[in-house]
This record gives C-alpha cells, structure tokens and sequence, in this order.
C-alpha cells in the first residue's frame, strides 16, 4: 500500500526528565509519521470566493492561489481522497452532496427556553457580540472560490456526520484540514478539527494553507492565526508544512 511519509509537528506541555516542567520550557517537536494513502483525505473547509471582512479576504485569496491550490493539485495527482466542506448553504448547491442520507434533525431543545435562546423579548439585550452595535454588514452571497473546482469523483459534505460517515465507508482515518478561516471554522465547525478529533481521527493541518481572522494588534504577524495553529499543535493533533506535503507526495507517488 502507498504510504504518506509525512513530516509533522506537534507541541508537548511537558519536558524532559531532568528539565523542570516550566511553560518557559516547552517546545515544538517533530515526528515522522507514516499514512497510508488510501487511509487518507484531504479536507478543504469554507474555501469561499467572497466575505464580509476585505482585510481577510484578501489575505485568504492570496493563500488559496499560492498554497491551497498546489495542495489539491497534488493530492488529486497522487489519488487522496478529496472531501470538499464549503458550509451547508454552499454544498446543497453539488450534486455530490446527494451521495449523502440528510442530515438527522437535531432533537428539539427544551432549555434554556426558546425565547432566550433566539434572545428575543425581554432577553433581547443578550444578543451575541455579531448583533451587538454597530452589527455586521450585510454579508455578501458566498460560492465556492473559482480556484478551487470541485471534481466530479471527489466528495461535498454538509456536515461532521456526513464526514464521518464517508470516512468510515472509504475506511479513511487520517484527515488533514487545508482551508479557512483557522481560528473560526476550520476549529469549530461540525466537521472541523475539534469535532472530529473528538471522534478519534487523526488530525494534520496544512499550516501553510489556512489564515485565520485577526485582531487590529495581530493582524501583521497573523498572530490570531499562529494561536490556532497552536491549539492544533498542543490538544487536536498534528501541523505540517506544505513542502514537507508534497515530498511525503512524491514518495507515495513512486510506490503505486
């Protein structure tokens, strides 16, 4: 069987025997890591053409060109599977979805009451920070970004049970995540890393090919995005450098 022999990184709350267990003291690792191929999927979340923050989108298209892109160009070359997750609104639009039983409705809720729960009434002052003034712009109608064509082979889920679902009939249980926004949906999503990690996949992120939303005092190191990719790091699983990718590539592209 063709085996990704993927370099990773990984960062360790805890030291050596010897050296004192101090956060002073913590490093990041590396680790060899072998996947076997068909065992394997690529997992682009949310690679959309438009948003409502400028800054980010920006940024974002210029990740997808130069690093998504490449990604999913030798991926597809090496035959990984390929999980497309754009949102619900976006994948209802790819007959691909249709693969797929719908989602199971979720069972009704019955506290906090419903009128606190859509904070209206007298619990309207309790509207999350999105509905708090000024609010946000009008969002604009979202597609998948005209860089990123879906295929008619690969897969479109809707949901983390749609994920898990494929991955189990394609027997995959290595998922790494390429995509945006890192500290937003590619953490939190249903099919996101925490949600699947939870379910004892075995996460990798593309480091190089996901940006995250910044703050006005991160936004120049992409700080918000070096946070998110720590957690991965330190409680979700795995990150891994686009080159260190495309070498594990090569490799398994040799062997079939």
């Amino acid at each position: 069987m063709a085996t990704l022999e993927l370099s990773v990184r990984y960062f360790q709350d805890s030291t050596p025997e010897g050296v004192p267990c101090r956060e002073e003291n913590f490093i990041r690792r590396e680790v060899e890591m072998a996947l076997p191929l068909r065992q394997t999927a690529l997992v682009l979340v949310d690679v959309w053409d438009n948003h409502f923050i400028e800054s980010w989108l920006e940024r974002a298209g210029r990740i997808t060109w130069q690093s998504v892109v490449p990604v999913l160009a030798k991926a597809r070359e090496v035959g990984m599977a390929v999980v497309h997750a754009p949102s619900p609104p976006i994948a209802e639009t790819y007959e691909q979805l249709k693969r797929h039983a719908p989602a199971s409705p979720s069972p009704v809720a019955d506290w906090p009451p419903a009128e606190f729960r859509a904070r209206v009434g007298e619990y309207a002052a309790f509207r999350g920070p999105r509905s708090q003034p000024p609010g946000i712009a009008d969002i604009p109608e979202l597609g998948m970004s005209p860089l990123v064509e879906v295929l008619e082979e690969e897969f479109v889920v809707a949901t983390g049970q749609q994920l898990h679902e494929l991955a189990r009939e394609q027997g995959i249980m290595h998922l790494i995540y390429a995509g945006f926004a890192t500290n937003w949906c590619i953490l939190n999503r249903d099919y996101g890393m925490r949600a699947m990690a939870q379910k004892g996949y075995n996460m990798i992120l593309l480091r190089d090919a996901t940006a995250g939303v910044e703050f006005p005092d991160t936004v120049d190191a992409c700080f918000a995005t070096e946070m998110a990719i720590r957690e991965v790091e330190q409680q979700l699983g795995f990150s891994a450098a686009n080159g260190d990718f495309f070498t594990a590539c090569d490799g398994a592209t040799r062997l079939i």
